[in-house]
């Protein structure tokens, strides 16, 4: 391992060099409180890119969603009202409102949990699995798509939990 002799004759080793450390340091003290509205403004393209990607093939969304047991029967409602949703919420979580905010990162987290629960169950007992996500993410394989929804689920909470919108 390489190490670095500073002016004093000290061997250090380059991680712990005090100028390196700072600027290291420095960085995570900036981004860290940060996280969060990178979170939230996640969120919001991610559920205005999958809402207008469905809405541009609307047609084929509720044809998708009417094969859905139990929930095909509602395939019109459900092809309407997701991409409606997502939009809206995308559009709230922007907003300057900290109340208006709060209810969509709430609503965004909770509906990220429903869309991962319902690919898990799916996987798990559906055989023909169907798909109607919009977009680069319906080409995500079935395991990933998963993970995709379970990480941006625990990053909601975590954005909720670090902006006490959680405990208000």
């Amino acid at each position: 391992m390489e190490h670095i002799i500073n002016n004093k004759g000290n061997k250090i080793h380059p991680a712990t060099s005090t100028k390196n450390g700072s600027l290291i340091r420095r960085s995570a003290h900036w981004i860290k409180p940060r996280i969060p509205a990178l979170i939230i403004y996640g969120y919001a393209f991610l559920y205005f890119y999958t809402g207008i990607a469905k809405l541009q093939i609307i047609a084929e969304f509720i044809r998708g969603n009417s094969k859905i047991p139990y929930l095909g029967k509602y395939a019109e409602l459900i092809g309407w009202g997701i991409p409606s949703l997502e939009i809206l919420l995308a559009v709230l979580l922007i907003v300057p409102g900290y109340k208006i905010k709060r209810f969509a990162l709430h609503a965004s987290t909770f509906l990220m949990g429903i869309f991962a629960l319902y690919l898990t169950l799916m996987v798990a007992f559906v055989e023909k699995k169907l798909c109607n996500c919009g977009g680069v993410i319906e080409s995500m394989g079935w395991r990933t798509h998963i993970i995709f929804n379970v990480v941006w689920f625990i990053a909601g909470i975590y954005a909720l939990r670090k902006t006490k919108i959680i405990n208000n």
